[in-house]
């Protein structure tokens, strides 16, 4: 990682991928910051379209972008390049297709000198292509990290990254890398890794980032493939192994019914794979010693155990509630 002497007070990671139809929107509210001491560096992730050529026009106009372009890994491989070339003294990620707000990382910075936090998290937005605008709060009583990996298990609290602002020094201090192994998830994985250290978290309740959603898109949020599907249960895994039973008992329950339900709405999916994936990891008493964040889900989960056909097809039916 660079050990540069830092330059900057925010650098912002952009990978960028085949998204000519959007960045220029996430580039004008990126260069628009109230905040003047930002890094902005663009990962050209091997793209085929205009992108590439896109962010290297942006840099000619603004100084505090880099662009680097290299063959196409990943998000996460993207994600690690820029956090290798990060100058700034806290350190967070956008997504290219979408886009902040003017004030965001000027009052996430604010906050951070405020408190002295090793991580501020702020609230978000989704967007629909329909003009339809709904916010995600992020919980406010979480008094100590115990209780920020409890909300983080339990799916009340984002495992985003773009949502995050983070001393750069902890990712160097604990050698924390984004696996570029991980296509699907990488955000989660990197927040799990970062939580097993101790830091100081605090929360601004405003709504800053904006995550655009497309429901008629072959997004991982609406066609979930097998190899996605298996790099969630590999961050199933790496939180099984850890974190503790004692401790996160329930909210690893509710972690493994959730995994359970991705796998249902997986187009690869099978009665066989199914069983084979959660004989060990699911068991029918688990549904009843602990109670689940979703009902809904528990009980379809709980009838594909029994019979994998009813419960594939209970999911098709109503999985769409779920992501409205």
């Amino acid at each position: 990682m660079n050990t540069e002497k830092q330059k900057t007070k925010v650098t912002i990671s952009v990978p960028v991928y085949n998204v000519e139809k959007y960045i220029r929107k996430c580039l004008d509210s990126l260069v628009s910051q109230t905040l003047g001491e930002i890094e902005i560096i663009l990962v050209n992730d091997g793209s085929t379209d205009d992108s590439g050529q896109i962010c290297d026009e942006y840099a000619v106009k603004d100084s505090r972008i880099k662009v680097i372009h290299k063959q196409n890994g990943g998000l996460a491989s993207a994600r690690q390049v820029a956090l290798e070339n990060a100058h700034g003294e806290y350190f967070i990620c956008c997504d290219s297709d979408d886009w902040v707000e003017p004030t965001m990382y000027e009052e996430m910075y604010a906050k951070a000198k405020e408190t002295d936090a090793d991580m501020v998290i702020c609230d978000f937005a989704f967007n629909y292509p329909d003009g339809r605008e709904t916010v995600s709060h992020q919980p406010q009583n979480l008094y100590t990290q115990d209780d920020v990996v409890k909300a983080m298990l339990s799916r009340k609290l984002s495992p985003n990254t773009w949502n995050k602002l983070t001393r750069t020094s902890i990712y160097y201090k604990y050698n924390l890398t984004w696996n570029p192994e991980i296509c699907q998830g990488e955000d989660a994985l990197m927040f799990r890794k970062l939580l097993l250290h101790p830091m100081n978290i605090v929360f601004l309740p405003k709504v800053f980032y904006h995550y655009r959603r497309d429901m008629l898109s072959g997004s991982y949020t609406n066609t979930i493939r097998l190899k996605s599907f298996r790099n969630v249960e590999y961050i199933y895994d790496f939180t099984w192994t850890h974190y503790d039973n004692q401790n996160y008992a329930a909210e690893k329950a509710n972690h493994t019914i959730q995994l359970a339900f991705i796998a249902l709405r997986c187009t690869e999916m099978t009665k066989e794979l199914f069983q084979a994936s959660f004989r060990d990891k699911l068991s029918l008493s688990t549904f009843f010693r602990y109670r689940s964040a979703s009902i809904l889900k528990s009980a379809i989960v709980f009838i594909a155990k029994i019979d994998y056909s009813l419960g594939h097809h209970i999911m098709r039916k109503y999985y769409k509630y779920f992501y409205k």
